[in-house]
């Protein structure tokens, strides 16, 4: 790409980027803040935080597909910017209700609820907008700088939330991500593009029906399928090992919650330079190659937990061993989402994103469940020398498919004018 093809002048992007920065860095603090405001102002107990935990999830398996048509047939724009202006109110009512004496349970499981169902408006509009602003290489580099913040969200929203919960209180922290998500919705209104309006739909169209047409792209096409497949598969192998990684190192490797919170902040790192490095790396290998390359860092990150022992030594190997698998993964993910959208077609995009967010996202508790009930009869090391095998089967998935022999994006009709 040349020069005057940069992102960095890329003034739309620049917007875009900047404000979904900031509201990325705000959903990381409240994800903090709100189980802590529930804890500390209403003497939750764990059943109820518990609760929380599963409002946040519900909208993504009722919605995410009614959603993702729904998407397909409106300007993604104006509806990611009225998500962003209600996402503010809803999370500005928190520490409002806190102000008054006036919070709740019923008030924190809405707003749990109301958030996440925005959240699912928010990201599919946002994930089917990105091709009208970028193509090609720069949509790839797009979303490699998309992964940096991501990452910097979350070293920047969950250390930043201790110190912000100490110094204001957990309820009243939660305005920070309020006025972070007016401040994404500011940047996308200076959004000068012109958004193509889609094209109208055919009369008596149901939303039944245009919600059974994107599953059977996605489940049909020979290339979007195993990538999709891939993705869930990783989601569900991530919802399966997180939580018992994180009570691993505590009771076997003996790592106090410091020492935990450094090397998730250490991996953070680790996952900026692999969103650094996504376009170089395309560049050279291909986004198929990319993404073979990539989802085996997820495969490799376990190990160095399983051959870890107590002390210095095994904690430095699996921090090391951690940033390097964060990094690699980060190249996947920027490569898998550049991938979809590039062979969609433009008036499938909302639904394509969709059922790839509902298959991830769904599996998640399934397989914590799934993982929670192993780790009780087999044992916590076993189960996550399971969870790194599963951890295996995209790579397998991506490999079975004509994905192996592919080095570029291959043509599509309609690619040209939206994806």
């Amino acid at each position: 790409m040349s020069r005057a093809g940069s992102l960095w002048r890329n003034r739309d992007f620049m917007l875009l980027w900047a404000g979904q920065s900031v509201s990325m860095t705000g959903t990381e603090l409240t994800a903090v803040a709100l189980p802590f405001a529930a804890m500390t102002v209403l003497g939750a107990s764990p059943l109820q935080i518990s609760l929380l935990t599963a409002c946040g999830f519900l909208p993504h398996l009722v919605a995410s597909l009614p959603v993702g048509a729904l998407v397909d047939r409106h300007r993604r724009r104006p509806l990611m910017i009225w998500c962003n202006v209600c996402q503010a109110v809803v999370l500005g009512s928190v520490p409002l209700a806190a102000l008054l004496d006036g919070l709740g349970f019923a008030q924190l499981y809405a707003v749990a609820v109301v958030a996440a169902l925005l959240s699912v408006m928010f990201d599919t509009a946002y994930q089917s907008y990105l091709p009208t602003l970028l193509r090609g290489e720069q949509l790839v580099e797009g979303h490699g700088k998309l992964s940096v913040s991501m990452s910097f969200a979350t070293v920047a929203g969950q250390s930043g939330a201790g110190a912000l919960i100490t110094a204001i209180g957990a309820a009243r922290a939660v305005t920070v991500d309020a006025v972070s998500y007016l401040v994404s919705a500011t940047t996308l209104a200076l959004v000068r593009a012109e958004e193509p309006v889609p094209a109208p739909r055919p009369a008596g169209a149901r939303l039944r029906t245009e919600i059974l047409e994107g599953l059977r792209y996605v489940l049909g096409d020979p290339l979007m399928r195993p990538v999709v497949l891939a993705n869930a598969l990783v989601s569900a192998a991530i919802g399966g090992v997180w939580s018992l990684w994180i009570v691993y190192v505590y009771n076997e490797l003996h790592w106090t919650a410091a020492q935990t919170g450094i090397c998730m902040a250490v991996s953070a790192a680790g996952g900026i330079v692999g969103g650094l490095l996504t376009r170089r790396l395309t560049q050279r290998w291909g986004l198929p190659r990319l993404m073979l390359f990539g989802v085996v860092g997820y495969a490799l990150d376990l190990v160095p937990t399983l051959l870890a022992g107590p002390g210095m030594a095994g904690y430095v190997l699996v921090t090391v061993g951690h940033c390097l698998a964060i990094a690699v993964q980060m190249t996947y993910i920027a490569a898998n989402r550049s991938f979809r959208q590039l062979i969609c077609p433009p008036e499938l995009m909302g639904r394509m994103n969709a059922t790839s967010r509902w298959l991830a996202l769904g599996s998640k508790p399934l397989f914590a469940v799934l993982f929670g009930l192993l780790a009780t009869w087999i044992g916590l090391w076993a189960t996550l020398a399971l969870g790194a095998l599963t951890f295996a089967l995209p790579t397998a998935v991506m490999l079975a498919s004509p994905l192996r022999t592919l080095r570029g994006v291959p043509s599509r009709p309609l690619q040209e004018e939206s994806c």
